[in-house]
């Protein structure tokens, strides 16, 4: 089964887009984890997919990416 995926998402998942916004609001992926109710492994797994289908390497760079991509709302962090 295919994930659903959002228009103009650049790819992404819907979850791994609410991973992403809260990759930009700054919070660990402990935090992330139990705000989404997953496994830490599931979160670094999501944010690995995200650097590889948005083409960056770290969480800054795909935050900017999100934000300048208007893949998520700044006015929402």
């Amino acid at each position: 089964m295919q994930a659903a995926r959002s228009a103009g998402s650049h790819g992404l998942t819907v979850r791994e887009i609410e991973v992403l916004r809260l990759l930009a609001a700054g919070k660990t992926n402990y935090t992330i984890a139990r705000e989404l109710f997953l496994s830490e492994r599931t979160v670094h797994r999501h944010a690995a997919n995200i650097f590889d289908k948005l083409g960056v390497r770290s969480r800054t760079a795909a935050a900017s990416y999100g934000i300048q991509h208007h893949i998520i709302d700044i006015s929402l962090l």
